[in-house]
């Protein structure tokens, strides 16, 4: 949610707005009819405020901090719908974004969703839901050529070994893994034996 809402509400207001349903694609155009900007302009103008907000929030100490992000994204989000910069929608999304990046316990794995929502909210805004995918299937390749210490980070699922898999979704019995994993380069390949069964 914290990479590819703003891009979903970009793309199914720009280009797929039929997989919506009747009453919604009707509140949708009554929040949007007084908003001159287009979906793209109006999702990066409330992110940027709300990454400022939170930049801002960082640098203060912790409990004005707090208040200054919560009291100053209310008041934004108030004003620029009032002015009519914004639609009350994408306040909503906006919202649920900040959130769902919150939950994110490494702080640079946050940072680099942040920074990831930017270049897919303009993929999808040029290209749809087609762009939105090959720009997850980029992400995904890119995750699946990224190593640690000499492992794939996709291990074992990228590359794929099927024999590894014995112990990934559902644990198999000990008598039936024979081998040790690939993905840890054992220097012997089978495990020792029991002793009994």
């Amino acid at each position: 949610m914290a990479i590819f809402l703003p891009s979903l509400y970009i793309t199914t207001i720009s280009f797929h707005y039929e997989l919506l349903p009747l009453n919604l694609i009707l509140t949708v155009g009554e929040s949007r009819e007084q908003v001159p900007l287009p979906p793209i302009l109006e999702a990066i103008l409330m992110e940027l405020a709300i990454e400022m907000l939170r930049e801002a929030g960082l640098r203060l100490p912790a409990p004005i901090g707090q208040t200054v992000g919560i009291v100053g994204g209310v008041v934004i989000g108030q004003a620029a719908v009032q002015a009519g910069l914004v639609s009350n929608i994408m306040v909503v999304i906006v919202a649920i974004t900040a959130i769902s990046s919150f939950i994110i316990p490494n702080p640079d794995m946050s940072e680099s969703v942040r920074l990831i929502r930017f270049p897919m909210m303009v993929v999808s805004s040029l290209f749809g839901i087609v762009g939105m995918s090959i720009g997850l299937m980029i992400l995904v390749i890119h995750l699946s050529c990224l190593q640690s210490l000499s492992t794939p980070l996709g291990n074992p699922f990228a590359p794929v070994r099927f024999r590894d898999w014995k112990d990934t979704f559902v644990r198999f019995p000990l008598w039936a893994m024979r081998f040790r994993p690939l993905s840890a380069r054992p220097i012997q390949l089978k495990r020792q034996e029991k002793t009994r069964k």
